[in-house]
């Protein structure tokens, strides 16, 4: 079995690194200069180098020193993270979701803390539509692509179906009745690339051809999600490309229009997914059961 170095030692080490002084690390960790002074000794003794440079002034570390450091961090680092979801208590569930929907998604995490008011739910939001759990602190997350991923258990929540959607006041003086009048209006986009207007315009001009209007899809402003676009909408500023599900409650509103019939299928979908490796942890699947019985209330 191969002999690691003390740990004690390379915690020690760190701290006296960050610090650059024996003293300054004592100080720090509750202990004498001299017992701090003797674990890097230690430590020294046991790699048969020196970590540290002695100056007048401080401390520098080694070349040698300088190549282990980034290494301990990062260890200690990973250590950290692992030990507190494994300590983290069974009453606590990390959730990652996406900002765009949040909307959708809060109301039905309320209802599931009414039913089950022993299971905290801590929700983190985020502009990220994946999650990586070997790197994130989280119990489960809904993602967004065209497939769950790996090494995860999923329950598919909704596929993508776009549309245009505008606040009502918008069309007073500017009605669309037709697409080609998007052509006086603000496209207010969800993306960077602009892909979503230009995949639905697209499709617009796949089901009749001979009468596609000439839109610029690449006018208008950007925005980092697909709710701030929407919000811009409810604002009036122009009209957004968004997502049925996502909209339907300002729909049925009144808040929200939707000017045109046309929905596009994207093919990728939000799921909920969490870990293979926690599939038995209860409180995941009693969150898993109860989302895949009410998310489409």
């Amino acid at each position: 079995m191969r002999r690691l170095p003390p740990l004690n030692a390379l915690q020690i080490f760190e701290t006296v690194a960050r610090h650059r002084s024996f003293t300054r690390a004592a100080d720090h960790l509750c202990l004498t200069q001299g017992a701090v002074s003797r674990q890097i000794i230690a430590l020294e003794d046991y790699y048969k180098f020196p970590l540290f440079k002695r100056h007048a002034k401080g401390l520098t570390l080694t070349a040698e020193g300088e190549l282990l450091l980034p290494a301990v961090k990062e260890s200690f680092a990973r250590i950290e993270e692992i030990s507190l979801r494994l300590t983290r208590q069974r009453t606590d569930l990390a959730l990652k979701v996406p900002t765009c929907v949040m909307r959708w998604m809060l109301p039905k995490i309320m209802r599931f803390q009414a039913e089950y008011p022993e299971l905290h739910v801590q929700i983190t939001t985020t502009w990220q539509h994946d999650v990586d759990f070997q790197l994130e602190p989280f119990d489960a997350a809904i993602i967004y692509g065209s497939s769950p991923g790996a090494d995860v258990q999923a329950v598919p929540l909704f596929e993508e179906r776009l549309t245009p959607v505008c606040a009502p006041d918008l069309l007073k003086d500017k009605p669309l009745k037709e697409v080609a009048d998007l052509a006086r209006h603000t496209l207010l986009h969800p993306t960077r690339d602009h892909r979503d207007w230009k995949m639905w315009l697209a499709r617009v001009t796949e089901m009749d051809a001979a009468n596609a209007p000439a839109i610029d899809a690449e006018h208008g402003p950007s925005f980092d999600t697909l709710d701030m676009a929407t919000n811009a909408a409810l604002q009036g500023f122009g009209v957004a490309i968004s997502d049925l599900a996502l909209i339907d409650e300002d729909v049925a509103a009144k808040r929200l229009v939707r000017p045109f019939d046309t929905v596009l299928k994207t093919g990728w979908r939000y799921y909920f997914v969490y870990p293979d490796s926690v599939a038995h942890q209860q409180k995941l699947n009693l969150f898993r059961d109860w989302i895949a019985e009410h998310w489409e209330e």
